[in-house]
């Protein structure tokens, strides 16, 4: 070995190992730290406190400043889509107005003409006669047709007919077809049938004994008038009259 690397050699042997910065030895250094004395604090200490600074500025101005900020604009977007909505709904509605318009008037047209329908209280005796005429012509016999109570509704009042007759099936379904043709609203209800054997030896076909209660309809404006307590009978002025 040469005098150089012994030289060398000795010197690195002599040169001080520099310390290694731990964890420990990090915290260490919070607790020799002179308050009144900045400058003489490590620099590692410094720029621990510079970072821990920072975030607490950038939060506090976050919570104080930016976060209203952002609540403000989710609000506003809130209140543009609702106002978008709106403004859509009015806007096809404007332009569906004529159409809309249209429709009104047939639906007016529509409920004039089911109004139409409806007998005026001047107008069931001939209602009673028509339905009269209808049976006799179907081939029924009528025990009785009676006019009952009215029975007042919301918007309309209900007028039952009580309608007692003889007849074969076919005359029945016949009838009950030629009331529903009838120009005026007439409703069947509460049918009671009972069969009884023919008298006619000749035939073998029985007859037939029904009780139906017809309904009419009258609208409450249609005469000005409110519900009356009509309770009368009327006696068909055919040949198919009570017997």
């Amino acid at each position: 070995m040469s005098r150089e690397d012994f030289e060398q050699l000795d010197s690195s042997v002599d040169a001080p190992k520099k310390n290694k910065m731990t964890v420990e030895k990090f915290f260490q250094q919070f607790n020799t730290l002179d308050m009144n004395n900045y400058g003489s604090w490590p620099w590692s200490v410094k720029i621990t406190c510079w970072l821990f600074l920072f975030f607490v500025v950038c939060a506090i101005g976050y919570f104080l400043a930016i976060k209203p900020k952002l609540d403000a604009i989710d609000q506003a977007r809130t209140v543009e889509q609702n106002l978008l909505n709106e403004f859509k709904e009015k806007d096809s509605k404007l332009r569906n107005l004529q159409q809309y318009q249209m429709q009104l008037q047939q639906m007016e047209a529509n409920f004039n003409q089911q109004l139409e329908q409806l007998p005026k209280e001047t107008e069931i005796p001939s209602l009673v006669e028509d339905i009269n005429v209808t049976g006799v012509s179907s081939g029924l016999k009528f025990k009785n047709i009676r006019l009952e109570q009215e029975v007042k509704q919301e918007f309309f009042i209900e007028q039952p007919i009580s309608i007692d007759a003889t007849g074969d099936y076919h005359s029945f379904g016949s009838f009950v077809s030629s009331i529903a043709a009838l120009p005026r609203i007439v409703t069947l209800h509460d049918f009671t049938i009972s069969g009884v054997p023919s008298q006619d030896k000749k035939s073998d076909v029985p007859v037939v004994d029904y009780t139906i209660k017809a309904k009419t309809y009258r609208y409450v404006g249609a005469d000005g008038q409110g519900a009356g307590n009509t309770n009368a009978s009327a006696t068909p002025p055919q040949g198919g009259a009570a017997q």
